[in-house]
Order: structure tokens, then C-alpha cells, then sequence
């Protein structure tokens, strides 16, 4: 079996080998763009000594409220109770024997946790391809799991 193995992959390099030209392959030629360097001359500034200016200070002349009054105000609003906006709270338990959840939204991302059936979560939002983002109440860890399994709000 060894023998096998060792002349497929004889077989297999050979047959690459000359598919890629053998002993003709020549690879593209890539043109080199000529390389520009740019340089700049500084020139000397003589440094003596520093001139210091001042700015006239201009403010305009203060003027007196004599007889200015103040009115206080005090706007007490309660919210009515039609008003106050009220938190809706999306409760649903996991309807799965045991669920992967996972750090984002997809298979190709790694298992956080394994949930099991009956275990509380609080849906956070789902997005279009049916992935719920969950918090765990029980634990108060954040992940992602498919949507088809839990139960129904």
C-alpha cells in the first residue's frame, strides 16, 4: 500500500511538472516601473532674534442692568402613562435538544456555549438570514443562534 501511495504522488508531481511546461516554463516577465526620487532643497532661514508683537486689547465697556428682573421658572411634565414608552422584553426558551451558540451570526463562527432545551433567553434582534442574537438570563452571556430554534415569542 505504501508503494501505491508513494507512486501516485511520483505520478501526480510528474504529470504537474510537465503541464506547467517542464523544462520550458519560463514565468511572465512583469514590467518595473523606474523608481522616482524626489528631493527638495531647504533653505536657511537666519535666525536673529524673535520679534515679539503685542495685540491691542479691545473690550467693549461694561454697561449696568439696573433695574433688570429675574424670572424663574420651574416646568414640572410628568409623562402620562400613554406617553411613557414602555420596553418590550422578547422572552423565548430554546427548543432544541442542545444548541450551539455561537460569537456571530453563522456556522463559520466559533461555539460560545451549548444551551439546552427549556433554557430562557431574551432575543436581542434577528437578522435576514434567520440568526437570532440572545442574551441567557440565567448567565447574562451574549451570542447567536438560528432563530428555528426557539420557541415562538
Amino acid at each position: 500500500m505504501g508503494k501505491f501511495i508513494i507512486g501516485t504522488f511520483l505520478l501526480l508531481g510528474f504529470g504537474f511538472y510537465e503541464l506547467s511546461g517542464g523544462a520550458d516554463f519560463e514565468p511572465d516577465v512583469r514590467p518595473i516601473a523606474p523608481t522616482v526620487i524626489a528631493t527638495t532643497s531647504l533653505a536657511i532661514v537666519p535666525f536673529d532674534a524673535p520679534v515679539v508683537t503685542r495685540a491691542a486689547l479691545e473690550t467693549a465697556p461694561l454697561v449696568a442692568i439696573e433695574d433688570a428682573e429675574v424670572i424663574t421658572a420651574l416646568l414640572e411634565v410628568a409623562p402620562s402613562a400613554a406617553e411613557s414608552p414602555v420596553a418590550v422584553v422578547d422572552v423565548r426558551q430554546i427548543a432544541g435538544k442542545r444548541v450551539n451558540m455561537r460569537s456571530g451570526p453563522g456556522t463559520n463562527y466559533g461555539v460560545l456555549d451549548t444551551l439546552t432545551r427549556g433554557m430562557q433567553t431574551e432575543v436581542l434582534e434577528v437578522n435576514a438570514n434567520g440568526w437570532a442574537r440572545v442574551l441567557i438570563t440565567t448567565t447574562g452571556q451574549i451570542g447567536w443562534m438560528a432563530e428555528r430554534l426557539l420557541t415562538n415569542g
